[in-house]
């Protein structure tokens, strides 16, 4: 199994998603997981979206989103992807993980590391997800950073310099 890091915005203006890239600075709002279902024999899409953690065809996601990257790393992510997929595939979002995160992004802007106050144990938002399967996968000892602090921008530049030509 190959995972991809994929980037996204929605196709339609979304409060959510333009809060997440005006705030971060960022051109996608969303990361998520991309995989080959040998199954299905269909790419799918593991997300963290605003109705819970899903598991949908890569085809169905792209008739709503604008793929902005997509990325496979230069390490595998299938060990994290795993992980994730069991202990969150089925849960809600974590809106308070998503708005606590406006705290670390004032934080960084005054030069501080401030935790995300409002962070789930156990739901995740998008970010957050991937740098858990990161965290989860050997390879990324060194990106050290907190799962509910990181967001769609960070894990973009991470990745453009992280992943396989």
């Amino acid at each position: 199994m190959t995972t991809r890091v994929g980037f996204s915005t929605p196709k339609h203006f979304n409060p959510v998603s333009w809060l997440v890239r005006k705030v971060t600075g960022s051109k996608a709002s969303h990361a998520f997981f991309i995989y080959r279902d040998h199954d299905f024999e269909l790419d799918m899409v593991l997300e963290a979206h605003e109705l819970g953690f899903r598991l949908t065809p890569l085809d169905h996601f792209k008739k709503k989103n604008h793929l902005v990257a997509v990325y496979t790393p230069v390490q595998p992510l299938d060990t994290g992807l795993k992980y994730v997929a069991r202990r969150y595939l089925g849960t809600m979002y974590d809106y308070g993980g998503l708005f606590g995160g406006i705290v670390v992004m004032l934080g960084r802007k005054l030069k501080r590391k401030w935790r995300n106050p409002w962070r789930g144990a156990r739901n995740v938002f998008c970010s957050e997800a991937v740098c858990i399967a990161m965290q989860k996968s050997p390879g990324y000892e060194s990106f050290k950073e907190a799962p509910d602090s990181v967001d769609p921008q960070m894990l973009l530049e991470y990745f453009k310099v992280h992943h396989l030509a």
